[in-house]
C-alpha cells in the first residue's frame, strides 16, 4: 500500500517531489509524479467534465481514476483517502473507447453552457400563453420604449 501526501499550494513548485500530490485551488489542479514510479509528472485538472477532489480534513481523494494512458508506463490508479489502489490494466480498444465518451460527453456539457435561454424561452416554459402575451408586451415596452 502506498500513501500520498498532500500540500496545498498557490503555485507548484519546480520539483515534484514523489509521493506528494500538490493542490493549487487557485488554479484548479492537481500535479503528482506517476505513482509507479516512472517520473512522469502527472497533472489532472479539476473541472465538472474532469477529475473531481474531495478533502475530508485529512486525506485526499481523486475521482475518477488516474489512467496514465499517454506514458510508456500505462498506469492506473486510484486515489482515495491519501492511497494508491491499483487498478486494472486497459487494453488500448478499450482506452480508446473511454477516451471517445469522455470527449463526447464533454462537448455536449460545454456545448450546454455556450447557450443561453432567451427570456421569452424561460417565460414560455414557467407560464402560460396569455401571461405571455403580457410579459412579451412588457418586455417589448421596456426594450423598445413604445
Amino acid at each position: 500500500m502506498m500513501i500520498v501526501e498532500h500540500k496545498f499550494v498557490e503555485f507548484m513548485p519546480e520539483i515534484i517531489e514523489d509521493g506528494v500530490l500538490y493542490i493549487s485551488l487557485d488554479y484548479g489542479t492537481v500535479i503528482h509524479n506517476c505513482a509507479c514510479g516512472c517520473g512522469s509528472e502527472v497533472n489532472t485538472p479539476l473541472s465538472p467534465t474532469g477529475w473531481k477532489m474531495s478533502y475530508n480534513g485529512e486525506a485526499i481523494t481523486l475521482n475518477p481514476s488516474v489512467g496514465n494512458w499517454s506514458f510508456d508506463c500505462k498506469s492506473h490508479y486510484w486515489i482515495t483517502n491519501g492511497v494508491i489502489e491499483w487498478a486494472s490494466t486497459w487494453s488500448d480498444d478499450r482506452i480508446n473507447k473511454i477516451r471517445k465518451i469522455e470527449n463526447n460527453e464533454r462537448d455536449k456539457f460545454y456545448e450546454s453552457k455556450k447557450r443561453i435561454p432567451t427570456v421569452i424561452e424561460i417565460s414560455e416554459k414557467q407560464d402560460s400563453e396569455e401571461s405571455l402575451s403580457k410579459k412579451k408586451w412588457w418586455l417589448w415596452k421596456l426594450l423598445f420604449g413604445e
